[in-house]
Formats: C-alpha cells, sequence, structure tokens
C-alpha cells in the first residue's frame, strides 16, 4: 500500500512522493497541461479539461453541481479529477446545448439514463425533444419572414414619405427662385 508523503505543484511541473509498505520510495512527476496517467487511463485537472472542451472552470463545476456531470473523482486535497468518459460528456452536453436543449431538458434525460442505465430510453425521449425543438425553430422562422415583410413595408413607406417631403422642398424652391410666393405679414411687428 502505497502513502502520499509530500507534494508539490508549480507552474511547470507537480510531483508526489509516495512511500510502499516495503518503505520504497516512489516520485511521480507531471507536467501541468499534460494529463496524469494511472492504470492506462487519463486524468485531467480542471483547467485542463476546461482546455480541451472550451469551457470555463466555473461552468464545469456548475454542470457537476446541477448533475450534468457526476463521474467527477477527486484526489487527496480534494481536487477534481476528469476522465476521457467526462469529455465525452461535455462535448456531448454543448451539442445538446447548440441544438438548443434547455439544461432542465438534459437532467431529464440524465434521470432516464439513470434509472434505467440504457439508452433504449433516452434517445427516444432525446427524438421527441428535438422534435419539439425544430417545430419551434419553424415557427419562429415564420414570425421572422413576417417582421421582414413588415420592415420591408415600413422602408418603403419611408422612402415614400422621404419622396414627397423632397418634392414639397423643391417646390417650395422653385417657387422662392421664380418669386411667386407671398410673404407672409410679420405679426410681431
Amino acid at each position: 500500500m502505497c502513502r502520499n508523503v509530500s507534494s508539490y505543484s508549480g507552474p511547470i511541473f507537480h510531483y508526489s512522493i509516495f512511500f510502499d509498505s516495503d518503505l520504497s520510495v516512489y516520485v511521480k512527476w507531471f507536467l501541468s497541461g499534460c494529463p496524469m496517467e494511472h492504470d492506462g487511463l487519463k486524468y485531467y485537472q480542471i483547467g485542463e479539461l476546461a482546455n480541451l472542451v472550451n469551457m470555463s472552470p466555473r461552468t464545469i463545476r456548475y454542470y457537476e453541481e446541477i448533475g450534468l456531470l457526476n463521474s467527477i473523482r477527486r484526489v487527496e486535497g480534494g481536487k477534481r479529477i476528469y476522465t476521457d468518459k467526462d469529455v465525452q460528456r461535455l462535448k456531448f452536453i454543448t451539442r445538446l446545448k447548440h441544438l438548443g436543449l434547455t439544461l432542465s431538458e438534459m437532467n431529464e434525460l440524465e434521470d432516464i439514463y439513470q434509472i434505467h442505465r440504457t439508452n433504449k430510453k433516452v434517445l427516444p425521449r432525446l427524438l421527441e425533444l428535438l422534435d419539439n425543438h425544430a417545430l419551434k425553430i419553424d415557427e419562429r422562422v415564420n414570425q421572422l419572414v413576417k417582421l421582414k415583410a413588415d420592415v420591408l413595408e415600413y422602408k418603403k413607406k419611408i422612402f415614400q414619405k422621404l419622396k414627397v417631403d423632397d418634392n414639397l422642398r423643391k417646390g417650395v424652391n422653385s417657387d422662392e427662385r421664380r418669386g411667386d410666393y407671398q410673404r407672409r405679414p410679420h405679426s410681431h411687428r
């Protein structure tokens, strides 16, 4: 049984010193920014994971808090470590978010998976959610097409008003040049 007796984390590397039961000493060195490996599995610290999936560490912690990311392991000192499975999970969450699913809908899918432990129940519900989002998108597109028509019609009215105003101004100017206008009497005199 190994026992960790000392650790150091710096900006470039970190290490841990372990003593085995036969008093052998082991030192594990890790370069910062490189995944740690143990038993053939890669482990990432939160900053490394955040860079891999283009998310902030705060977002990753939030997904953990609300139950979307629940396979988190912790090492001594309470530091979170993540696996390639977590990388895949966060990429899936990002994809679902891009497709318009809410965090609540994603939680619903997670709950279904936790109950049945199979995607056979999750995927039909996901298809329902995606169908609903496709319908909402169609409705929104129709609203936007109508809005665009309204905008273009309003622009036409504005151009007509500008044209009328411009013609009026031109007419007044030509009357002034010809002298065919009458001066209003000044009431303040």
